[in-house]
Order: structure tokens, then sequence, then C-alpha cells
């Protein structure tokens, strides 16, 4: 195998087309769940899970309601994200670097992702562990949901591995090139992951396993405190790959040159620095931890926000260059000028621009003041639908358009629909997202089966949530085009070749010298500095003041 530019073969395709359709799987199953819970919770809808329950699925549709949350949420949130994210790394690093990553770590990854999906599945389905996304302690879930956890986590290690090794590859053949622009986001991304889910994997191993398998007590507090310290910064392992598409496709189908290199490296290399310490801003409300903690880590999710800004600039700046370039003039003549018609790039902007509507209404999350507002409010829910139900999950499926030609040698069916599926996404979550604001503002809590509270649901709450209704049901339309698309393609598809070698994606001019942003030891040394002097004070402030624990319950 050569370098970069060199013929080499893409070995790693297999696992990118397995990985993919995994994750795809689990937006459909996650989206039918999805389906359920906005219908069943709205005031003065029918409620499906009681529906579902008189047939004999449960004896309860509060409890259907909770096992439906739990798989919506896992789906959706950790599965669906996880095996793109993998598939889509498998599919670019060879492209990028000319580089293979090793077919075992490959084969050992995919095993243990899907045999952990697999058990997680089982428990959840069969509504032995509605713990939810969050599976706080004491509720307490079957075995099987926390070993799939841990073996999917485990499994991503194994991948992520892979790609550091073939990064090692790559340096050792090219010590004195910059990293190119969509490797360093991969790079980036594999890093917060293991930053994040570390200490996820430790307090499963610690607490929750042992609290299922044989009924041991355990401090809730600590479970929450570790599960925070990874429940943040996933959300960085969300988006870093979909503005890495950004900063590779935008500039691409413009015809210019990304705006600046150097920008969206100083925004990796910020995510990497500050994405891990500030999960204790989802614990402004938890009593036994300092407020001066607390207020350190809200700091620092200012920082944080600083590299999303940078990328906004940097994107907004392209797409200025781009449409100057194709003819547009004055203030937003460039506006008019873009490639408006392709379904990817339309897809992509869209993701951007809601990307900008949750990353607004993340800093009031993560106001002290203000978060006493919205916590646990519908609100919540509205923000991270724009953002891993948007900016993340559009950005993946209108990417795969592309991938469908060059990763599975097919043909697109229903072209002619394609527009619709981030027009339609868009508009609906829109929709949906602002109404829950507004539900959120009055007060209308998530998490619960019942808003109606027998009739005596607050006036302010039906309105805004039946509107948030009709437009989820919106984006589900253009969730269920895309699905079709998809599966479809890939079974009638007309057949065409994939050209080997594959073209690099490398921007069009040689990559520049290293600087210091390419120093990814640095970054990796700098960012657990940052996390243990940002989560110290309160793990010493807990283990100080002694553990507390409780027996576990089941929901």
């Amino acid at each position: 195998m050569s370098g970069a530019g060199g013929v080499y073969t893409v070995r790693e395709d297999w696992y990118a087309r397995v990985t993919i359709v995994v994750a795809f799987i689990a937006l459909l199953l996650g989206g039918v769940f999805g389906v359920l819970q906005v219908v069943s919770r709205t005031p003065y809808w029918p409620n499906l899970y009681e529906l579902l329950a008189r047939i004999g699925l449960s004896s309860s549709a509060d409890e259907l309601y909770y096992r439906g949350l739990t798989a919506h949420g896992v789906l959706l949130a950790v599965v669906l994200t996880t095996f793109y994210i993998v598939g889509l790394s498998a599919y670019l690093t060879p492209r990028v670097l000319g580089v293979n990553i090793k077919p075992v770590l490959l084969n050992v990854s995919l095993a243990m992702m899907v045999v952990g999906t697999v058990l997680a599945a089982i428990a959840i389905v069969l509504g032995w562990a509605n713990v939810l996304y969050t599976f706080y302690l004491p509720l307490i879930g079957h075995p099987f949901f926390y070993l799939g956890a841990a073996l999917l986590i485990l499994g991503s290690w194994v991948f992520a591995a892979g790609v550091f090794l073939a990064f090692l590859e790559w340096r050792r053949t090219n010590p004195g090139l910059g990293i190119p622009v969509p490797f360093f986001g991969i790079l980036t991304t594999f890093i917060v992951w293991i930053m994040a889910t570390t200490p996820l994997v430790f307090i499963v191993l610690k607490n929750h396993i042992p609290a299922s398998i044989l009924g041991w007590s355990a401090d809730v507090l600590e479970t929450r405190l570790f599960f925070w310290w990874f429940g943040h910064a996933l959300v960085y392992f969300w988006l870093v790959p979909a503005i890495t598409l950004w900063y590779y496709y935008v500039p691409k189908v413009l015809g210019v040159l990304l705006f600046s290199e150097i920008i969206a490296k100083v925004a990796f290399a910020l995510f990497i620095l500050a994405s891990t310490p500030v999960g204790l801003h989802h614990q402004f409300t938890d009593p036994g931890i300092n407020p001066y903690f607390k207020y350190i880590q809200t700091v620092l999710t200012l920082v944080v926000a600083s590299p999303s800004m940078l990328t906004a600039f940097n994107i907004i700046a392209t797409m200025e260059r781009g449409g100057r370039a194709r003819g547009g003039e004055g203030l937003l003549g460039w506006l008019f000028k873009q490639p408006w018609r392709d379904p990817v790039y339309l897809g992509l902007i869209l993701a951007f621009i809601t990307f900008g509507n949750g990353g607004i209404t993340g800093i009031i999350n993560a106001s002290y003041q203000l978060n006493n507002v919205v916590h646990n409010t519908a609100w919540v829910v509205g923000h991270f639908h724009t953002t891993v139900g948007t900016a993340v999950a559009l950005t993946f499926m209108v990417y795969t358009f592309l991938l469908l030609r060059e990763l599975y040698g097919r043909e697109l069916i229903l072209k002619n629909l394609t527009p619709a599926v981030p027009l339609l996404w868009f508009t609906g979550m829109m929709i949906f997202s602002i109404a829950y604001y507004v539900a959120g503002l009055e007060g209308a809590p998530r998490r619960t089966s019942d808003l109606t509270y027998g009739g005596l649901i607050p006036a302010e709450w039906i309105l805004p949530l039946q509107i948030g209704a009709m437009g989820a049901l919106v984006f589900a339309v253009g969730g269920l085009i895309f699905l079709v698309q998809f599966f479809g393609s890939l079974t009638i598809g007309t057949r065409i070749p994939i050209t080997q070698p594959a073209t690099l994606m490398l921007n069009p001019h040689p990559p520049g010298k290293a600087t210091i942003l390419d120093r990814i030891s640095l970054l990796i040394i700098a960012a657990i500095v940052l996390n243990i002097l940002a989560y110290s004070g309160a793990l010493i402030e807990l283990y100080g003041r002694g553990l507390q624990p409780v027996p576990p319950l089941l929901p």
C-alpha cells in the first residue's frame, strides 16, 4: 500500500455498508416509537399505548409508554449515531489518508457492537429495562441492558483503536504534513468518545451491573455524576462528524476552498479540550454538589459553545465565497447563487441552520438561572430534537444519498422525492421544536405518560403540544420517504460500478505544513488535565462526605 494519492484497496467498505444499514434500522424502529410517543402523550389525541395494552402487549399503557421512550432514546441517541459514525469513519479514513484500518479490529468491533445491541434490544423490547436513555439508579434494568451497552461501547473502542493506528501509520510516512481537515474531524470524534465513555463504563461496571445481577446498593449521586460526565460530551460525538461533512461537502459543491482550515482545526481542538468537562450543567437541580463546581462547568460550557460559533462563521463565509464566485452580487446576492437544487447541499444547510436553533437554546439550558425555568420540561425535548434530531440526523440522512452510489453501488430510487426529505424534516422540526419551547416555558413536563392529569391539564399546554405533534408527523413523513428510498435502493436500485481506487477526499491544494494544532498528543494531555480539574472538586466532595448507598428498585 502507498500513502495518500497512491493505489490501495478500500477493505473497510464492507464494514461501512453493514454498520450504516444497522444505523438506519435503528432509525426506522426508533422513529416508530417516536410516533407512538408524540401521538400518545398529546392532549386529547388517541393514546396508542392504550390500544396496544388492550391487545395484550402489556398490562399497562403507562408501562408501554416508558418502554417505548427507553427504546426511542437508546435507538436514536446511541445505536443510530454510533453505528453511523463508525461506518462513516471506516468509509472516510482510507479515502482521506490512503491507509487501511486493520481487518481484525473491524471484525472484532462489529461482532461486539452487534451482540451488545441485540442484548440491550432484547431487554428493552421485552420490558425488562424501562429505565430510559439516562438509566439513573436506583431504578434498575435487566443485566442484558447494561452488558449490551458496555459491549456496544467497547466495540466502538476497538474500532477507534483501528483509526488511531491508521493515523500513526500515516503520520510516520508524512511527518511534516498537516492533518487533512476531514480526518481531523474523525480524530476529534473518537478522542471525545473515548474520554466521554470511560467514566460511563467505569460506573456501569462499578454500580449498574452489580446492582442488576447481585442486588447491590449504590449511591444515586455518584451514578448521576459519572453518567453526565458522559452524557453531555455525547452531544459532540454526534455533532463533530456532522460538522466534518459540512466542512467537506459545502466547499466541494461550491467549487471553492473552505474559508479557513485553521478556523476548522481550532474548532476541532476546542471540542477536544472542552466538550467533556461540562456535564455538571445537567445537574444544576441536584443537591449534594457545591454550586461553585456547577458554576465552573457552566463557564466551560460557554467555552465549548465557541467552536460551534467558529463553525457557523466558517460555513457561512464559505457559502458567501462560493456564491460570489458563482456571480452573486450585493449584500445578499450570494445567497441566491447557492446550489439549492442539490438535495444533499440543501439538507446539509438546513441541518446547519437548525444547529443554530439548538445552539441558542443550549446556551439557555446551560445558564444557571434560566435552567431552573426549563429543566425537565418540553423545552428540553425541543432542544435535543434540533441538535441530534436534525443537525446530526438530517446530515447523516442526506449524505447517505451520496453513499448509495459511492459505497453501495446503487442508483437512488424515487429521485423526484429526494428534496422532500430535507424540506419536510426541517419544516416539521421547526414547528415541533418551537411549539415545544412554548409548552416548556408554560411548564409542560417531559417524560410524563399522561399530560391531561385527569382533565386538570393547564389550558396553556394544550395548543402548543398539539401543534408540536403535527410538526412531528410532518418530519416523520420526511423520514419515512428517506427510509423507503434507502432500503428500496439497496434492494431494487440499479447497480452501478464503484470506481477503484476511490478518489481521495483531500482538498484540491496540497496539505500544508503541520502546526501546533496538529499535535494531537498535546491536545489529549490538555483535555485530560481539564477533565481532572473540572471533576476533582465534585468527586473529592462526594467521596469525602461518604457514599450513601440505596438498594436498587424495579421501575
